[in-house]
């Protein structure tokens, strides 16, 4: 998972003082709140088999920062490989959630082109 470390830190740059400690974001993108539609689970990396952090739950605005390509998801009539990075969990500087449980489009509302996690790397 090195590239996607490095595709990761990208995002690091202005702080966003929305309520939320250590998030962060380039200035070049502007971060989303994301919206699970059901309970989902905060992962350490973009793979169901990393470490579980925490669990969002359903219909509870979070912090999306950008998206990254991962694991790809097959659940509720949906297929995904779609990422959103959120904010600190478990003493990482990132935790991801897979898009499909999310709602909205396949990047939950984030932009494709500027939203990227790796956008200028």
């Amino acid at each position: 998972m090195r590239l996607t470390k490095l595709a990761v830190r990208g995002c690091t740059g202005a702080t966003l003082a929305l309520g939320v400690v250590g998030v962060t974001a380039t200035s070049a993108q502007a971060a989303a709140f994301v919206t699970p539609y059901v309970n989902v689970n905060v992962r350490e990396e973009p793979t169901s088999k990393s470490a579980k952090l925490d669990v969002y739950p359903a219909h509870g605005a979070v912090l999306g920062l950008c998206w990254q390509f991962g694991e790809t998801i097959r659940d509720n009539g949906i297929t995904n490989n779609i990422w959103i990075a959120t904010g600190k969990k478990g003493g990482l500087p990132w935790a991801w959630v897979s898009a499909v449980y999310l709602k909205g489009d396949e990047y939950a509302g984030l932009d494709p082109v500027r939203d990227w996690c790796g956008h200028g790397i």
